[in-house]
C-alpha cells in the first residue's frame, strides 16, 4: 500500500532542488522574475447552483520568478510563485497560493532524461475549478479536480514524472516513465475534498517509421489510493511526428483494467489525439484524450477532455489569446459520484507598451453540471491587470 503519511510542502520541494545542487552546480543560471497586479471580479465564486452565488471584486497579485540554467545539454528550471486575492466585499474568499514548477533535463544525441515536477498549496476555488492552463504537455491532460465546494479548504498537491528515453539503433527506441502524484486537504470533505495519490510506470518500444515520425508500443501499470486502493494496467499503441522544432502532432490508442480491492474489475478505453502548431505569429495548441484517474472525490473516474489553447501575435506590442477547457467525468464502478460536465472559456490581450511593462486582460466563463443537481451553474470572471519583467529580452 502506498504511503498516506502526510509529509510537509517543504519535503517535497527540497527533492527537485537537491536535484539541482547534484547536476547544476557550477551551471551559468538565468534569473528571469515576473510581477503582475490587477484587479479580479466574479460573479459566482464558488460556481454555485442558481441562489447561492458568492460574488467578489478586489485586488490580485502574482509574483513569480525563474531561475534556469543555461547549458547545451543538462539544464535545471524551477519557478517558485505566489498569488495573493484581496476582496474587501468577501474578505473570508482572500488567499495566498503557492506553487513550485519545474524541471530538470539531460540531452545527448542518443539519450534523453527529463524530470518535471510541481508542488502546490492553494485555495480549493482553485484546484477544483481549472483553468485553460491546466494540464501539462500533449497527451498529459489535468486531473484530479472534482468541482466541488462545500466548505472552505485547501489543497497541498506535489507530482513528479521521471522519463528515460535511448535510442538502440538509428530506427529503434526504448522509453521508460514513471509519475508519481499526491493531494492532501486539510479538511477531509465526503464526496468532494478526500486525499488522494497515483502512482504509474510504463515501458515503450518505438520505431522510426521516417526521419521524424516514432510508432511507440507501450505497456502501463497503476495504482490509485483514493478512499480504496484500485490497481490497474494496460497497454497502447502511439504514432507521433515532430514536424519542425516547435510543431508535432501524435495519435494513441489503447485499453486499460481497472479493478479496486472491493469491487469488480472494469475495462476501459484510453485515448488521445492532439498537436501543436507554431509559426511567427501564431501558435495552436489542441489536445483531446480519454484517460482514467483518481479525483478528490474520493473515487476513480473515466475521463473525456479537450483542451485548446491559440495565440496570435497581431504586432510586436499586441497580442491575443484564446483557450478553453471541456471534460466529462463519469466514474468506473456503480458508485455514489455523479457523472460530471465541465467547460471553461477564455479570451485575453497583452498589450506592451515598453519591454519591461505591458497591460492584460482576460475573461473567461466557467459552466458546470451533475446529473444529481437540479441546475447547472456558471460564472463570469475578469481581470485587468499590469505586467512588469525586468529581465524580458524583447
Amino acid at each position: 500500500m502506498l504511503c498516506r503519511k502526510r509529509l510537509p510542502g517543504r519535503y517535497w520541494a527540497s527533492l527537485p532542488l537537491a536535484l539541482a545542487a547534484c547536476s547544476a552546480g557550477a551551471a551559468n543560471w538565468e534569473v528571469s522574475p515576473r510581477v503582475q497586479a490587477g484587479y479580479r471580479y466574479n460573479d459566482n465564486y464558488h460556481l454555485e447552483q442558481p441562489g447561492g452565488e458568492v460574488e467578489v471584486s478586489g485586488a490580485e497579485a502574482d509574483v513569480g520568478v525563474t531561475f534556469r540554467t543555461i547549458d547545451p545539454r543538462t539544464n535545471f528550471e524551477i519557478t517558485p510563485r505566489i498569488n495573493s486575492t484581496y476582496f474587501p466585499n468577501e474578505k473570508d474568499e482572500d488567499s495566498n497560493d503557492y506553487y513550485l514548477d519545474g524541471g530538470f533535463s539531460d540531452v545527448t544525441p542518443r539519450r534523453r532524461i527529463n524530470v518535471p515536477f510541481l508542488y502546490s498549496q492553494e485555495d480549493v476555488v482553485d484546484s477544483e475549478l481549472p483553468g485553460t492552463n491546466a494540464g501539462g504537455d500533449l497527451g498529459e491532460p489535468g486531473t484530479g479536480d472534482s468541482g466541488r465546494f462545500l466548505v472552505r479548504n485547501r489543497r497541498d498537491f506535489f507530482r513528479i514524472a521521471p522519463s528515460f528515453e535511448y535510442d538502440l539503433t538509428q530506427r529503434y527506441r526504448m522509453a521508460l516513465d514513471a509519475h508519481y502524484l499526491e493531494a492532501n486537504f486539510d479538511n477531509q470533505v465526503p464526496g468532494a475534498q478526500r486525499d488522494f495519490s497515483e502512482f504509474g510506470a510504463g515501458g515503450a518500444f518505438g520505431f522510426l517509421t521516417t526521419q521524424r515520425s516514432t510508432l511507440w508500443v507501450r505497456a502501463l501499470g497503476f495504482q490509485y489510493e483514493t478512499t480504496e486502493k484500485t490497481d490497474a494496467y494496460g497497454g497502447e499503441v502511439e504514432w507521433n511526428t515532430q514536424y519542425s522544432e516547435n510543431s508535432r502532432a501524435y495519435i494513441r490508442v489503447g485499453a486499460q483494467q481497472t479493478k479496486p480491492e472491493n469491487g469488480p474489475s472494469d475495462t476501459n478505453v484510453i485515448a488521445g489525439a492532439g498537436g501543436q502548431w507554431s509559426t511567427q505569429r501564431n501558435t495552436l495548441f489542441v489536445d483531446l484524450t480519454r484517460s482514467v484517474g483518481p479525483v478528490s472525490a474520493g473515487t476513480v473516474v473515466e475521463r473525456y477532455q479537450l483542451r485548446l489553447r491559440v495565440d496570435h501575435d497581431v504586432s510586436q506590442r499586441f497580442a491575443l489569446r484564446a483557450g478553453a477547457r471541456l471534460s466529462q467525468d463519469q466514474e468506473t464502478q456503480n458508485g455514489t459520484y455523479p457523472t460530471r460536465k465541465y467547460a471553461i472559456g477564455e479570451l485575453g490581450f497583452e498589450w506592451r507598451w515598453m519591454r519591461q511593462w505591458s497591460l492584460v486582460g482576460s475573461y473567461n466563463y466557467r459552466w458546470q453540471e451533475y446529473e444529481d443537481e437540479p441546475s447547472d451553474a456558471d460564472s463570469n470572471n475578469f481581470l485587468i491587470g499590469i505586467v512588469y519583467e525586468p529581465k524580458r529580452a524583447q
